[in-house]
């Protein structure tokens, strides 16, 4: 395992957390109607069910590779085209697409913790992506080490963006200027992933 390939697995979980969805609404409501620490701590709870999200997905691809190859390769062909559809999804985003932050009821650390934890449980996108996204890196011969690196980095990159989100949430404003870069920022995530789907297929055909 080079730095490359521990790069594009850290940038691919970036990207997955940094994209639009119901956990961003989920965690800035709770960072707007709670407070910071809430948010941290709804944050905190998200990345640990991300981590586990992850360990099963590569534990239980490992499963599936060992004992039917062409269900495999058919998961890694399916896993390309996701992430491809996930790029042209944000290449063309219409601006300002990003979700609404709803507001959520409760006020106690416990609750934002829980809040974090199901919105992450309940999301059948974080399953899907993490399937698609391991389908391209995880192999039989592969340590139980590296499965367990990969999961812990899921979830400290998830843990680390949705902290960030909530710091950045809890200024004045900063919620508007994050929305009204959502529309170039799309295009770059869309453009990297799009790279990382190229990179991936170049080197499965070599």
């Amino acid at each position: 395992m080079d730095a490359v390939f521990w790069f594009s697995v850290t940038l691919a979980c970036l990207l997955g957390a940094m994209s639009p969805g119901p956990s961003l609404a989920v965690i800035g409501s709770v960072t707007l109607n709670q407070g910071r620490l809430a948010g941290i701590v709804s944050a905190l709870a998200h990345g640990l069910t991300i981590a586990a999200f992850a360990l099963i997905t590569a534990l239980g691809l490992v499963v599936v590779m060992s004992s039917y190859a062409i269900i495999f390769n058919l998961l890694q062909l399916i896993g390309c085209i996701y992430l491809v559809w996930m790029a042209l999804k944000l290449l063309f985003a219409a601006p300002g697409s990003s979700p609404e932050l709803t507001v959520l009821a409760g006020g106690s650390y416990w609750a934002a913790a829980r809040d974090g934890f199901l919105v992450a449980l309940v999301n059948p996108k974080i399953i899907i992506f993490f399937t698609a996204l391991f389908s391209q890196f995880v192999t039989v011969e592969g340590e139980l080490w590296v499965k367990l690196l990969m999961a812990a980095i899921a979830g400290v990159v998830d843990t680390l963006w949705y902290m960030l989100v909530a710091v950045i949430i809890s200024q004045p404003g900063a919620l508007v200027r994050y929305q009204n870069s959502s529309a170039w920022l799309n295009k770059v995530f869309g453009l990297v992933l799009l790279g990382i789907v190229a990179g991936i297929v170049v080197e499965l055909v070599a």
